[in-house]
């Protein structure tokens, strides 16, 4: 009897864990970064010095990951994802040149150790995600690697050299020449099911990361994922949202690469918050769940923010898109520490050469973004609003107008005053990135300041949401302005982006139930254009002046070279036009 009790212990315990991380649960965390090899050296590292050899190993260890999770926590982030923690062919400091997959890194410490910085972590209420590879082992002979048959080279694919216009190459050539893995047979895939089972449930691990997801075929990844019981997130290093929604079957999360690269271009000055708007929309689209997607800035793969572009201003504006805006947060180590190395192993830089200072203005700043995204319940679902967009300025609403935010691309030494429509009549938000109180007027309109380039962070204040004065949107002047006051557009620039298939002659035109749509008249109806058309891309598109705010239904016609007209099939499609931004394109498809 007491065997079967204790076993129903554990069994309960097992099912605790996987409850308490699944894919509902991570959405309000925050998760940092590390490299366990460039954290802190033991557990009572202070700091000090600096790795000389970024290529190789620094010291880190999993006792020392432990005695920084104070630190960690004092960022406001309550979930760390740490680099793969199994056995390593030589030179594998990074932990993705796996040799024995059941293994622990000796560099890093013991088994033991690796279970009390797990255990530390629940306690202090952080979850652990792991990082595990499945595309490849390491640079080991192949007879040295375990368990078997990985130690046999029927296992691999026959080496290649990666064409990356042809997916099967993707999927069955060596990335930097390491044995692929022969991930298509069946006693493969339990092997590594069974493996990550043990890693989960062994370590307590709450979150899987999933390193070259599409360097394997799609189909190996449901089992796996379903086999590790937790919430898994995966690497598609491809900023094409519908390369990269063909995996969002595969698993809950995704590394948001198709965010990634217009985000960064409108921060760093080189691209327009529009494209970013756009693809925010168009991926959701394409997703099941963006929620569940990482948003990010930079990482181990990719130079540093601030090599790229160096105006912390303008990485406050990037950190606020990341810690508030849709999915969740993912922050890269040093990020807080203004580190700014180049291509990696620069980019690996070790977290003691900064005497883990929690003073400094970016660990500050990310503290402050972090505590709005809790003050506004955690941030976990869907509920984005674009509230402004301009040529460089974004502001979004969530949690019900409860949270809103200002960035802007101006850089350091710039400031401004900014006028938009923040869709909550008589709100009071206070300033949680600044100082100082803001009000909308009766109609929602609300005008804020910006100082010196940074975000505006403004939190719902606590109690009545109406304001002693209500004649007018309270803010504040600014000093030394250098931008003109900015208002919402009475008319947005709808771009629609139609994809059909038609015959030589055929046209194609939008009608619907408002004046510029022609009152459902086709002969009334504005004619879409052919100039983007291809065979293999069939898209028709129109840009129409529309009044902001407003609520429209339609429908596509198709007009033959004979003048007979066709309709798409019910329900009319339904569209409001954004009421505080220049531009919008809606894409469709014709059914």
């Amino acid at each position: 009897m007491e065997f079967f009790y204790s076993l129903f212990t554990v069994l309960l315990h097992l099912v605790t864990i996987v409850t308490a991380a699944d894919t509902s649960a991570w959405k309000s965390r925050s998760i940092y970064f590390t490299l366990t090899d460039r954290v802190a050296r033991s557990s009572s590292d202070t700091g000090g010095g600096s790795c000389s050899d970024l290529g190789n190993y620094c010291g880190g260890t999993f006792k020392g990951l432990e005695s920084k999770l104070d630190y960690i926590k004092g960022l406001g982030f309550d979930a760390i994802w740490m680099t793969p923690v199994v056995t390593n062919s030589a030179g594998g400091y990074h932990g993705y040149w796996a040799q024995d997959l059941y293994g622990i890194n000796s560099n890093y410490g013991t088994t033991d150790d690796l279970k009390s910085l797990v255990n530390t972590a629940h306690s202090k209420g952080i979850y652990v995600m792991v990082d595990v590879v499945a595309n490849h082992m390491g640079f080991a002979a192949i007879s040295d690697n375990r368990p078997s048959p990985l130690d046999q080279s029927s296992s691999y694919h026959t080496a290649c050299d990666i064409n990356y216009s042809d997916q099967n190459s993707i999927q069955e050539c060596r990335i930097a020449n390491l044995p692929d893995v022969y991930t298509e047979k069946s006693e493969i895939r339990t092997l590594y099911q069974d493996w990550i089972r043990y890693l989960v449930q062994e370590y307590q691990f709450d979150g899987v990361r999933i390193d070259t997801v599409k360097h394997v075929e799609k189909e190996f990844w449901p089992p796996f994922v379903s086999a590790s019981g937790v919430y898994c997130i995966g690497e598609v290093f491809d900023g094409s949202p519908t390369y990269l929604a063909g995996y969002a079957s595969t698993m809950p999360g995704l590394l948001n690469y198709a965010i990634y690269y217009p985000m960064n271009r409108f921060y760093q000055q080189q691209g327009s918050a529009q494209d970013m708007v756009d693809m925010h929309n168009q991926i959701s689209s394409l997703f099941p769940d963006p929620t569940a997607l990482g948003t990010f800035l930079d990482n181990h793969d990719n130079v540093r923010w601030l090599n790229q572009k160096n105006d912390v201003s303008l990485l406050k504006n990037a950190l606020a898109y990341v810690v508030l805006s849709r999915g969740i947060p993912i922050l890269y180590y040093g990020t807080e520490q203004g580190y700014s190395g180049g291509a990696d192993p620069a980019n690996r830089e070790d977290l003691w050469r900064s005497g883990f200072n929690n003073q400094s203005d970016l660990y500050q700043a990310i503290s402050r973004l972090s505590s709005a995204r809790k003050s506004a319940g955690g941030l976990a679902g869907d509920d984005q609003v674009h509230l402004y967009v301009t040529s460089n300025a974004y502001a979004w609403s969530r949690a019900g107008g409860n949270l809103v935010v200002l960035t802007t691309n101006t850089g350091a030494g710039t400031s401004g005053s900014y006028c938009f429509n923040a869709q909550k009549n008589n709100g009071q938000w206070t300033n949680v990135f600044g100082s100082g109180t803001y009000t909308s007027d009766g109609s929602g309109n609300l005008c804020v300041s910006v100082t010196n380039g940074e975000p505006v962070v403004l939190v719902a204040s606590t109690g009545s949401t109406t304001p002693t004065s209500t004649s007018s949107p309270t803010r504040t002047t600014a000093t030394a302005t250098t931008l003109a006051t900015s208002a919402c557009p009475t008319a947005v620039s709808v771009t629609f982006s139609h994809k059909i298939t038609t015959a030589y002659g055929d046209s194609v035109k939008i009608a619907g139930n408002t004046e510029q749509l022609g009152n459902w008249d086709t002969a009334k109806a504005p004619a879409l254009s052919a100039s983007q058309y291809t065979a293999s891309n069939p898209i028709w598109t129109i840009t129409l002046s529309l009044p902001a705010g407003q609520s429209i239904q339609y429908k596509f016609i198709k007009v033959s070279s004979s003048g007979a007209v066709t309709w798409e099939s019910d329900p009319n499609r339904s569209y409001t036009v954004p009421s505080c931004q220049a531009s919008s394109t809606v894409s469709s498809e014709n059914r």
